[in-house]
């Protein structure tokens, strides 16, 4: 069994203070057209040294097309939103320093520029709730068989009815195989009243006052995470390369040796999703009844049209459902 871990930063070096509550739906237009990729690589102690992740496969999702002209404007726009959001954070950082070193004058100075360019976002987005300051991509990818992840998952079953809780948390570790997008915002409804509470304090003379509500701010941050499971989205895109083959009204036999190992390879796939436990049962039952149905087809010579019409929402179902939030009860 091999793990492989890679993470990239799609926004700058943006440090986030404090508690983070999570949240699981802000639109991630905005976010991921405005900001720059970087990218390291970070291989743990006993893990692969491999430095290349397999690339998840794309969403054959297509987007509505807009004029060029328009979608550069729109990107720029979102990149200077973004900016303007980044810059505010720090100087938050920036006037927390100040009051440190009791140099009330420069910390009103840094406030006054968070609180124009909260300002400058609101005035360009008045209904945006959450305004992204950073945006990062962690790939953890597991190459392993459905039994050897089922194995490890009994192994801990078994410790944790012994109570050897950090035995089973050590088997379990490495059980993941997903992409995590996580976004770090500013709360727009109450991070500009609390700079500007702060400012307040400030021109009291109350320095510790203001440094402790820019500090509960700075706590408030919104953080979101998305998770992409990997082998959901491989099953996809191997589905999605089946799809010609198998809607072929005659197929070779070199064609149809083809299809049932993109077939098999796709059911493989579904199994490891489910021995990770993504998913529902719901959602894995629907996905293995759509593949049966194309399976049965492919045995023969007849064209399989139709039969790929709902995987895309199913698809759509078992990806929404792997999130880590409360899921729809399997009942």
């Amino acid at each position: 069994m091999l793990k492989l871990f890679h993470s990239a930063s799609l926004k700058g070096q943006t440090k986030v203070l404090g508690h983070r509550p999570r949240m699981l739906a802000i639109g991630m237009s905005l976010v991921l057209a405005g900001c720059s990729r970087g990218s390291d690589h970070n291989n743990p102690p006993g893990r692969s040294d491999a430095t290349t992740v397999p690339s998840v496969l794309p969403n054959t999702n297509k987007p509505v097309a807009v004029p060029q002209s328009v979608g550069s404007q729109l990107a720029a726009k979102r990149k200077a939103l973004v900016a303007e959001a980044v810059s505010a954070l720090q100087d938050t950082q920036a006037a927390l320093d100040f009051l440190a070193a009791n140099d009330s004058p420069r910390a009103l100075d840094a406030l006054a520029r968070a609180t124009g360019k909260l300002d400058i976002v609101l005035a360009a987005e008045p209904q945006l709730a959450v305004a992204p300051v950073d945006v990062r991509i962690s790939t953890h990818d597991l190459i392993a068989t459905p039994a050897a992840v089922s194995a490890l998952r009994k192994q801990a079953e078994v410790a944790l009815g012994e109570d050897r809780l950090q035995d089973a948390r050590q088997l379990i570790a490495d059980l993941a195989s997903e992409q995590v997008i996580t976004v770090t915002g500013l709360p727009l409804a109450t991070y500009p009243a609390a700079i500007k509470q702060a400012a307040a304090l400030v021109h009291d003379g109350k320095a510790a006052e203001a440094a402790g509500t820019l500090e509960a701010a700075l706590s408030t941050l919104v953080v979101e995470e998305t998770v992409i499971p990997l082998p959901l989205t491989r099953a996809e895109a191997l589905l999605a390369r089946a799809r010609p083959l198998s809607e072929k009204s005659q197929r070779s036999a070199d064609e149809k040796v083809r299809l049932q190992q993109l077939l098999r390879d796709a059911h493989g796939q579904l199994d490891l999703a489910r021995a990770l436990g993504y998913a529902t049962k719901t959602d894995l039952d629907a996905l293995y009844g759509a593949l049966n149905a194309i399976e049965r087809n492919a045995e023969g010579t007849q064209s399989g049209e139709g039969l790929f019409d709902r995987l895309k929402d199913l698809f759509g179902s078992a990806s929404r459902n792997s999130n880590r939030a409360k899921r729809p009860s399997d009942g």
